[in-house]
This record gives C-alpha cells, sequence and structure tokens, in this order.
C-alpha cells in the first residue's frame, strides 16, 4: 500500500472523514479531506469478476451496490470503494422499485435515460425511502461511502417549474445534511449538485462533474465535443468548488475506438486545472486504465 493510500485509511480509521473541528471560541479547523490526496478514480457499473483486478489499480472505485466484481479483490490494495446512491432519480432496475412504483413522489422518466423515474425530493415518504432504506442498503459490506448521483434531475426541476417544484434545491441540500448527520464517518462524492457544494462546502467530501469538455448525444448515440465556451463555463464551476477546499473530479465520455489522442487531451486538461479525471464509455460498463499513466 503506497504512502497516500496509508494516510487514507489512517483517516478513515480515526473518523475524520469531512468531520470539522470545534472552535472553542477559536477559528474552527478546515475540514478533513480524505480524498484530497486521491490521483487515480474509476467508475464501473459492471459486475465482470475478472474486471476486479484492474479496478484494484485506482486509488478509489465507483461500483453498483447490486452487481459489482468481488470487492475483496478490489480492496487488496487499499482502494476506497463508494456505492452508487441514486438522490434524484429511481431507477426501474433498483431492487424496490416494484414497490415503490406507485408513490406519489415518484415522477415521470427522464427522457435520456427512459428506465429512470425522477422523484419528489420534497416528499416525507421519499425521504424516509432513501435515508431508512436505499442508503443503508448500499452501504451494506466493506464499502467506504456513497457516490452520490442526480441531484441536478431535483434542481432541474425547480428551475424549469419553480412555482409547481418551489423548495427543492433546499429539500435536496437538507437530505443530503441529514445523511451525511447519519452517516458521519462514510465518504460522501457528490454527482454535480455544485450550486449546494458552494453554499455548504462542508456536505460532502468531494465533488464529480461529468462531461466538462465532452458530451454524449443520446438522440443519437453520438460522442461528441463541447463547444469551448460551454466547456470553460464548466470547468470555471466546478473549479470554483475546488477553491473552497473540495476535491474535484471528472468524468468524462468517449468511444470505445476514439483515437487515443482525445482521451488523452480530456485527462491532460483536467490535470491542467487541479481535477481528478476519468474517461470511459457512456455505459460505464468497461475499465478504462488511462489514467494509471503519469
Amino acid at each position: 500500500m503506497g504512502l497516500t493510500r496509508r494516510l487514507l485509511a489512517a483517516a478513515l480509521a480515526l473518523g475524520l472523514g469531512g468531520a470539522t473541528a470545534p472552535s472553542g471560541g477559536a477559528l474552527a479547523a478546515a475540514p478533513v479531506r480524505p480524498l484530497a490526496g486521491i490521483r487515480t478514480w474509476v467508475v464501473y457499473y459492471g459486475t465482470a469478476p475478472e474486471a476486479a483486478a484492474e479496478l484494484a489499480r485506482f486509488d478509489v472505485v465507483v461500483i453498483d451496490p447490486h452487481g459489482h466484481p468481488p470487492l475483496a479483490t478490489v480492496k487488496r490494495h487499499g482502494a476506497l470503494v463508494l456505492a452508487y446512491l441514486s438522490l434524484g432519480e429511481v431507477n426501474t432496475s433498483h431492487p424496490e422499485f416494484t414497490g415503490i412504483a406507485a408513490e406519489p413522489w415518484v415522477l415521470a422518466p427522464n427522457p435520456r435515460w427512459p428506465d429512470a423515474r425522477r422523484v419528489d425530493v420534497r416528499a416525507e415518504g421519499y425521504q424516509r425511502w432513501l435515508l431508512d432504506r436505499a442508503a443503508p442498503a448500499a452501504l451494506g459490506g466493506p464499502v467506504n461511502g456513497l457516490f452520490l448521483d442526480t441531484v441536478d434531475s431535483a434542481l432541474d426541476l425547480e428551475r424549469a417549474d419553480p412555482t409547481r417544484y418551489a423548495g427543492t434545491a433546499l429539500a435536496a441540500e437538507r437530505t443530503l445534511a441529514e445523511l451525511k448527520r447519519r452517516n458521519p464517518r462514510a465518504l460522501l462524492m457528490l454527482n454535480g449538485g455544485l450550486p449546494i457544494v458552494e453554499r455548504r462546502p462542508g456536505l460532502v467530501d468531494a465533488v464529480a462533474l461529468e462531461s466538462v469538455w465532452s458530451d454524449y448525444d443520446f438522440a443519437t448515440g453520438v460522442y461528441r465535443v463541447r463547444p469551448p465556451e460551454e466547456a470553460e463555463a464548466r470547468a470555471a464551476l466546478l473549479g470554483r468548488v475546488a477553491s473552497l477546499g473540495v476535491p474535484a473530479f471528472t468524468l468524462e465520455y468517449a468511444a470505445a475506438d476514439a483515437a487515443p489522442r482525445w482521451p488523452a487531451e480530456l485527462i491532460r486538461r483536467a490535470r491542467a486545472r487541479g481535477f481528478v479525471p476519468y474517461v470511459s464509455t457512456i455505459g460505464l460498463d468497461r475499465v478504462s486504465v488511462l489514467t494509471l499513466s503519469p
């Protein structure tokens, strides 16, 4: 185990993930950031057992809690494992979907992902289900924390219809805070939700942002390059959060048969901004080792 991983393990053993020391009338200590030293990460939602050996080469591994390679192998070199948990949507493949499908807080499908149903995060029923059932289930087993996805789906509801969905952003923030309160030793990486992290950077241990410089057309199935002005705006937003001391990760997409220069350029751009990159196909069902190279 390398020095970085030994330090991370020590911080986690002491329960320092994101904790802030009491001030006692003096200036409060800065939050401990166990993920600040991370150099590589991978997001893999496949189940192939043979993928475990490659996953074990990364510092942080994001997996599907409902199906994944053997975690004992994944963690054999000290990798930190984060289990996927959706905050703003629920997928029809979720083991508990049939039991909640008729709930009033389960809304229309996400047009990009027809199997995903948006949820009303303001509903008490949803919050009970997420905090009492879904989150504890995802944290079961030898995992170190959660990769929290789709919070932007909740924020988008309020942006699109501020009258009907008033208070959705605040409800998402409060739900995240309650999740952290109940699981103080779990590492939390939020995918998106940058406005929440800007307001309350202590709620999470890291933030990720997808498709900063790349893009994917769901209608045509074509990988694209994001227009420069859009890409710069997204990079600047992530940089603003990183300036608050929150470790920042990027998740970019490229076709499996893309020329090597493009994934390499995506990695270079992210590292130049101080972000930790990962590049894969849109399905996140294969392990890309490109970021393991210096």
